[in-house]
């Protein structure tokens, strides 16, 4: 130690103390508990692997085309959820003039129509002459006609039967649009579709693309909702500290995810409200030892004579070199 360090501590009792053999024992005892734990129930998440596009297509094929007709006629949130992926900053978290997002701007710019669905739609066209056909159709409609296809088949979605796999509607005019969602169906149930929706996001980077928000985004919404609930994984069910199935989870993001359960949760700026209460919060502890007040409150509530008892018992002022007075014997 240095010299200062000696002096302040001098008539202070000292005894060694080996950091280092104290982190190998935590260590081990960490690992041995692990050990333990994995011999009798595995890995947690082995049984919900990441949810994926094609287990949605799949698994739930009308969930999956109520999504993919959402971009196509540009009624999903996406279409207007504001920065970083459009420029509708109305619809940006903020709290008054405080908006994090508009002062970052678009720096993810997307079409979800075109980004998400024509773009995969032209890459099937060259593949499948009908699709390419349905494509055209389409396109050379009028946009009050495509509008009216689009509507008539979102409406038919709810009434949608699926048998051996395959998405039956009621009998109406749709014009190309249900030979464009089948073709998208068929391809995200192909396990195609997250890669259609990756490759050249980023031109610079190919062919080592690693951005995967567009396929992370497709299955936002009501999908991932659903997901989320049923594990418990939304905001208002402390969802940041649970895991997918009976397994603890990051139980030490509480008091973060404690935010979201008083009313503010209800808010549409939740998350920016959560944030900057955490921050404040993370700043003022920071802040301790230059605020007078909050660094009175040891003084103020003497926890440290509880933990330092047997030294306060011998020294009740903290100064060694007055010690308790020992009472007189008769």
């Amino acid at each position: 130690m240095s010299e200062l360090s000696d002096k302040n501590l001098q008539g202070i009792p000292m005894k060694p103390y080996d950091l280092i053999r104290e982190a190998l024992m935590v260590l081990g005892g960490i690992l041995i508990v692990v050990l333990f734990l994995a011999a009798f129930w595995g890995f947690p998440g082995r049984n919900y692997w990441p949810l994926t596009i094609k287990e949605v297509a799949t698994k739930a094929p009308v969930a999956f085309l109520k999504r993919t007709i959402s971009y196509f006629d540009g009624t999903s949130g996406l279409q207007t959820y504001g920065p970083p992926y459009t420029h509708d900053n109305e619809n940006a978290q903020h709290i008054g003039p405080v908006c994090p997002a508009c002062w970052a701007g678009v720096v993810f710019p997307l079409n979800a129509k075109e980004d998400l669905v024509m773009q995969p739609l032209k890459q099937i066209a060259q593949l499948d002459p009908s699709i390419a056909k349905a494509l055209a159709t389409y396109q050379e409609a009028g946009s009050k006609q495509q509008m009216a296809w689009d509507t008539a088949y979102t409406t038919a979605l709810d009434k949608a039967q699926v048998k051996n796999g395959h998405v039956i509607l009621p009998v109406g005019n749709y014009g190309p649009v249900p030979i464009l969602m089948n073709g998208m169906l068929k391809f995200a149930r192909a396990g195609l579709l997250e890669a259609a929706l990756t490759y050249n996001t980023n031109p610079k980077l190919a062919p080592y693309e690693t951005d995967y928000t567009r396929a992370l985004l497709y299955l936002g919404g009501n999908i991932m909702n659903t997901v989320a609930t049923h594990f418990h994984e939304q905001g208002y069910q402390w969802g940041m500290t649970h895991m997918a199935g009976p397994w603890p989870g990051a139980w030490w993001l509480w008091s973060y995810s404690f935010w979201y359960q008083i009313p503010l949760a209800n808010s549409p700026s939740a998350d920016l409200i959560n944030f900057l209460i955490f921050v404040g919060i993370l700043l003022l502890g920071i802040t301790v030892p230059f605020n007078p007040l909050l660094r009175r409150i040891p003084y103020l509530i003497p926890v440290y004579r509880v933990i330092w008892r047997d030294w306060y018992a011998r020294y009740p002022n903290g100064d060694p070199s007055r010690p308790a007075k020992k009472s007189r014997e008769r």
